[in-house]
Formats: structure tokens, C-alpha cells, sequence
């Protein structure tokens, strides 16, 4: 995008006012060509805030289930102290347009008995805009742009602009909506079928929730991208499901398996890769299906791969699954303490497991943060990023 050097214009300034419009049909392009809106939405409202010369800007969407409006998107002053406020329909400013549907400069908020002041302490906004955002005849957000006392007020014309950007804006949004949950259904499937194979062992209840838990706080510390995340997160969803293939008499055996039952064990590796490979959308995992039980030495299982031979994604899900099944009561043995099933992952660092892991997995168990009720939230975080709303139940249920 290419942002405009002079903010502010005289409404007769026809050149200036045709730059304008460009720039925010210029948005609109961007906008119609992405499904994932957080960095093109990100832009949009800088571009805005320079087109009206305003000093921060939001987006607000409708949660039908609640009637409320929450923040899709906020920048500015005060945007990291407001960004989790949420507001009834009707309620303030910003409510009341998506109530009406009806567009309003306010240019005198305080002033205004709808007024709401939000708990940021560096920004009191005077004069607001608020137009609201609709699809298919229904009100599904507002865009709302603030300034402070300095600002001369908004215009007519600043009114007709964000009109126009928000009739772009609008499907867009839907659209994104309708992705995200596409992508919750495709989620809560995947996750419906791991889930459904893990509860043919008796002594595993929920073990594939708690994995998705601790993977995710170790792919989180590692830096991993929010797409990263999301594979990580199907990995660990589908890294056993390949026992479905396991006979019962072996998978719900209430004690140590022999050798001869452990290699039919084994088997589950190359099965779970074999039905994740079938899936077109799912067959790229089907690498870290078959590689779960690799060890960083060489010495795991099918393959004997061995250090950057393993994906990354495995590394992590390997350690997240061996916690858990060691902090994990069986029929032939109990729980070990979460102190002693550390100790002995940083005893098999270079040997079973990835030492860069291992390091990252250390500093936050040592600090407290390798918990179920931690993975949870990072858990929500990622479907927050993935453009899901509330009412799409996109993070899973908490792991017990």
C-alpha cells in the first residue's frame, strides 16, 4: 500500500479527494483477495486513520450469540488496554450504530449520555465516527475511528469515505467468518475422530487434548508461526491415529506389553501415516504421523531417523506425548510426580529427545508455565488468531 503524505484536506480539493478514494478501493482489492484478514486489517485502519486524520481506529463484530460486540480489530491509542472489552448491542456508541444500522459522527463524546469511557488511561477520545459494517442486509460489525480534543471533528465527506471503505469491507469480513468456520469444522473433526480412537484405551481418557495442550506451549516458545501452530496442532491431534488399526487385546491390556504385542504396537506409526496420506487435506502430516516415536540418536522407530532428519513438529510432539504419558496413572504402574518425569526428559536430551526442545520444554516447566490451564489459553489464543468468533467453538473443551 502506499500511504498518503498529507492526512488532512479541504473538502474542495478534488485531487486530493480522488487519492483518497483510490486508496481505499486500493484496501478493497486487498481485502477481496485474502482470507486471512489480520495483517491486511492491520493496514486497512492505518491507511484509514490517515484518509480522516484520526488517531485510532477499530472494528467491531457481532457475536449473534451473546449480542455483544467485540473487538476484531484495534489500533492506536490505548489499543492494548481496550482490545478484550466487549460491549452489548446498544449499548455506548459503538453499540447503538449496530443496533440502528445508521451511520454517526459524534464529534462531542463526552458530551454524549451513550458514552462509554473504556479503562485505557492514555487516550480520551472527543470526536467519533462509526459506521456500521453489513452483509446480506444484516449489521455484522461497525468501523469506528476516534480522536482527541485537537482534532477539528469529523466531516460529511470523512462519513462518505468510511461508508465506501465499509461496504468493502464488510464481505470481507463475512467471508473471513465463513473460512474461519470452515476451518473450526475441519478442526472439530479431526479432533472428533482422534478422540474417538483414544477412548478405546480405557487408561489414555483425554491424552490427545492434553498432548494438543503441551505441544503448543512448546511450539509457541520455539517462535513457531501461527500456520506453524496450526500444523503443530493437527500433528499432535493425529499422532495416534493409527491405533485404531490395534487390536484391543493389546491396546487395553492392563499390563506391560510383551515384545511380541509391542511390535504390533509399533505397527500404529505406519497405519496412522497410511489413512492420514488417503486425506488430501491432511496427507502433508502424514510424515509426522509415521515419525512419533523417532528418536534424536537414531534409535526410534519405523525409520531410525535421526536428528534433523525428524521434522521439528515431531521433536515437539514427542516430548509433549512422553509428559503425558508418564505423568499418567496405568493399571501396571502409577503417575511418576511432573518433577520426576522432567528429570528424566532432560536425562534422554541427544538420546530420545531434540536437546533445543528439551531447553525450551526446561525453562518452562522450571518456571511454572508447562500446565494444562496454560496450554489451554494458548490453545484459545490460536483460534482467536485463525479469525475464529465465539460462537464458532474453535478451541477444543479444557484437557483433564
Amino acid at each position: 500500500m502506499t500511504f498518503l503524505q498529507s492526512p488532512r484536506h479541504q473538502s474542495g480539493d478534488v485531487e486530493q479527494r480522488l487519492a483518497d478514494y483510490e486508496s481505499l478501493l486500493e484496501i478493497g482489492v486487498e481485502l477481496a483477495s485474502s482470507l486471512d484478514l489480520s495483517e491486511v486489517l492491520e493496514l486497512a485502519l492505518e491507511k484509514v486513520e490517515a484518509v480522516c486524520d484520526a488517531e485510532s481506529s477499530s472494528i467491531w463484530e457481532v457475536d449473534e450469540e451473546r449480542g455483544e460486540l467485540f473487538f476484531r480489530t484495534v489500533r492506536g491509542l490505548g489499543a492494548g488496554e481496550i482490545r478484550h472489552h466487549r460491549l452489548a448491542l446498544g449499548d455506548g456508541i459503538a453499540g447503538s450504530v449496530a443496533l440502528t444500522g445508521r451511520a454517526e459522527i459524534v464529534n462531542n463524546a463526552q458530551s454524549d449520555p451513550r458514552f462509554r469511557v473504556y479503562s485505557s488511561k492514555v487516550f480520551l477520545p472527543e470526536a467519533i465516527l462509526t459506521v456500521p459494517l453489513i452483509s446480506r442486509a444484516r449489521v455484522i460489525g461497525v468501523l469506528q475511528l476516534l480522536s482527541s480534543s485537537s482534532h477539528p471533528g469529523f466531516t460529511a465527506d470523512d462519513q462518505r469515505r468510511m461508508e465506501l471503505f465499509a461496504g468493502l469491507l464488510a464481505p470481507a469480513i463475512a467471508n473471513a467468518r465463513l473460512y474461519a468456520r470452515q476451518k473450526c469444522q475441519f478442526f472439530g473433526i479431526v479432533t472428533a475422530l482422534a478422540e474417538a480412537i483414544d477412548k478405546r484405551d480405557p487408561y489414555t481418557g483425554n491424552h490427545v487434548r492434553r498432548v494438543v495442550a503441551y505441544s503448543l506451549l512448546l511450539g509457541i516458545e520455539l517462535g513457531l508461526s501461527e500456520t506453524q501452530l496450526e500444523e503443530l496442532r493437527l500433528a499432535a491431534t493425529l499422532h495416534d491415529v493409527g491405533k485404531i488399526s490395534v487390536p484391543d487385546i493389546i491396546l487395553q491390556k492392563p499390563s506391560a506389553l510383551d515384545q511380541t504385542e509391542f511390535e504390533v504396537m509399533k505397527r500404529h506409526t505406519i497405519d496412522g501415516a497410511t489413512i492420514v496420506a488417503r486425506l488430501h487435506d491432511l496427507h502433508p502430516l502424514a510424515e509426522v504421523v509415521r515419525s512419533h516415536h523417532e528418536h534424536f540418536d537414531g534409535s526410534g522407530y519405523p525409520d531410525g531417523l535421526a536428528g534433523d532428519e525428524i521434522p521439528l513438529v515431531v521433536r515437539i510432539v514427542a516430548i509433549a506425548d512422553a509428559f503425558d504419558a508418564m505423568t499418567t496413572s496405568r493399571p501396571y504402574r502409577e503417575a511418576q510426580p511432573p518433577e520426576r518425569a522432567a528429570e528424566e526428559i532432560n536425562r534422554t536430551a541427544g538420546t530420545q529427545f531434540c536437546p533445543t526442545v528439551v531447553r525450551v520444554f526446561q525453562r518452562l516447566f522450571q518456571t511454572g508455565q508447562f500446565t494444562l490451564d496454560a496450554g489451554q489459553r494458548a490453545l484459545e489464543r490460536l483460534a482467536d488468531a485463525m479469525g475464529a468468533r465465539p460462537e464458532d467453538a474453535c478451541a477444543a473443551p479444557p484437557a483433564s
